[in-house]
């Protein structure tokens, strides 16, 4: 799957992770999935890895009319929210800078895109330097024994 994302109330923390060819169906898909989900808390920080990206299959006109129907999930967050978009290439960086200008004038939520992982992390108040550390942190323990 080309997005995924976990939910971590004990960091206040959604992770999402994207890879290959992304588009404007697959994001409004996984956000409204996070959106829907019992575990989520608009007061999360949400955490996008994007360095694995290859492609985006998406165009401005696409990313407003994926925006506009992303409208009643946008309103589940009632309060200023978080989103801290890692894209260290500038197709990504690029695309995350024209969903920000779509999205942040209609909705509460604030984006900040960032080519640096380690600044990523810590401005979503993550401890780990990098994302396979964190991916590391968040993966279920096992109980030995």
């Amino acid at each position: 799957m080309p997005i995924s994302y976990s939910i971590h109330p004990d960091r206040g923390l959604a992770h999402f992770h994207m890879t290959g060819t992304i588009d404007v169906a697959q994001t409004l898909g996984s956000f409204s999935d996070y959106v829907r989900n019992p575990r989520f808390d608009p007061s999360y920080v949400m955490l996008t890895d994007a360095q694995d990206v290859g492609a985006v299959d998406a165009d401005f006109l696409g990313i407003v009319g994926g925006v506009q129907r992303a409208m009643p999930f946008l309103r589940s967050f009632p309060e200023e929210a978080s989103s801290i978009i890692y894209a260290p290439r500038d197709l990504i960086f690029g695309m995350a800078r024209i969903m920000q200008q779509v999205v942040e004038p209609v909705s509460r939520l604030r984006f900040q895109i960032l080519r640096d992982e380690g600044e990523a992390l810590a401005l979503a108040g993550q401890p780990e330097a990098d994302f396979y550390a964190l991916d590391q942190a968040l993966r279920p323990r096992v109980a030995a024994g």
